[in-house]
């Protein structure tokens, strides 16, 4: 398959995987998670990798969900919606290898909930990593929440939920949403470095690793989860829907 939203490259034992549609931003449509999908359901069937790496564009990582898609979405819609992203970025999540994400640039909404479906995430000083959703009327509906709540306290989660504030990177290092910083001309080869260091350990390792980790982080998950699907998709019919109305008007008049 000829991929429009990705695309990949191989490194020895070492998988690349790019975001790679400047023209939508890199957002998140349904059809890159066509994409997105196959390219999981394939790196799982294939035991030649033992590390992934995920990175986007210079500028921009993702900025996130695709906002016509969403403002298009009656309640089963857009449920159904929530459902799959989770279900997508769950199966990122589990695979057996280390994924590891490159953060630059824009890092917005649902861009942010995927780096944090991976196991280690490096950036430069420049990322940009906000959830802005409440700007629109919605919620995070893949992790935003549930997951940005096990790296921050509860108050410090909702200062930057209930605003749509930046995180700074020293605030995400600090907190260990992010594990190193780089410049912007050194951080793919470091990274491949770091890969190619951890790829050398034994594979049933670092899989049993990775299997403890996520247990232990994330037990319960699935019920916060799925109330995350249905306050999204409810509060998406109630206000979500008329700011992203506005929100494109807005930009049309510009």
């Amino acid at each position: 398959m000829k991929y429009k939203t990705i695309s990949f490259d191989k490194i020895d034992n070492i998988l690349v995987l790019q975001l790679n549609n400047p023209q939508k931003l890199n957002s998140l449509s349904q059809l890159f998670f066509d994409e997105f999908d196959e390219f999981i359901e394939l790196t799982l069937k294939d035991n030649a990798f033992n590390v992934l790496i995920i990175k986007g564009l210079d500028d921009i990582f993702s900025a996130g969900g695709d906002l016509k898609e969403i403002g298009s979405a009656d309640y089963e819609r857009s449920l159904l919606m929530c459902m799959r992203v989770q279900k997508s970025f769950g199966a990122l999540q589990n695979l057996p290898i280390p994924v590891i994400a490159i953060l630059q640039g824009l890092v917005f909404g649902g861009g942010l909930e995927l780096a944090l479906h991976c196991d280690i995430r490096f950036s430069t000083n420049d990322a940009i990593l906000k959830l802005p959703e409440s700007e629109l009327g919605l919620i995070p509906g893949a992790g935003g929440i549930s997951i940005l709540s096990r790296y921050f306290s509860p108050g410090d989660a909702a200062y930057y939920l209930f605003t749509g504030n930046q995180i700074s990177i020293a605030e995400a290092k600090s907190k260990g949403l992010i594990q190193k910083v780089f410049s912007k001309e050194e951080i793919y080869q470091e990274t491949l470095k770091f890969a190619k260091d951890i790829a050398l350990k034994s594979s049933e390792s670092l899989a049993a690793i990775k299997k403890v980790l996520i247990s232990g982080m994330y037990n319960n998950l699935e019920d916060s989860l799925m109330m995350e699907s249905r306050e999204f998709s409810s509060v998406l019919q109630r206000s979500g829907r008329e700011k992203i109305k506005l929100f494109f008007d807005s930009r049309n008049k510009k």
